[in-house]
């Protein structure tokens, strides 16, 4: 029950600080994040799912027949 309750006293008081911030300060932290290596990471992550959704040949067109 202590848990529990001290989980929402921080969630309640990390929303009521963060709202009070304003959207200033969430940009702020977001660009900081942006400059993070992991940042840098998702994004090539997100760009070679991109890459492989929209326009992957089949896998018989690159890799030729076994000669078997």
């Amino acid at each position: 029950m202590k848990f529990r309750l001290g989980l929402v006293l921080g969630f309640a008081s990390g929303y009521y600080l963060g709202a009070r911030a304003g959207r200033a300060r969430y940009e702020q932290i977001r660009r900081l994040i942006a400059r993070t290596p992991f940042a840098k990471v998702q994004a090539a992550a997100d760009l070679s799912r991109e890459r492989f959704r929209s326009g992957h040949e089949p896998l018989d067109a690159v890799v030729p027949p076994s000669p078997n």
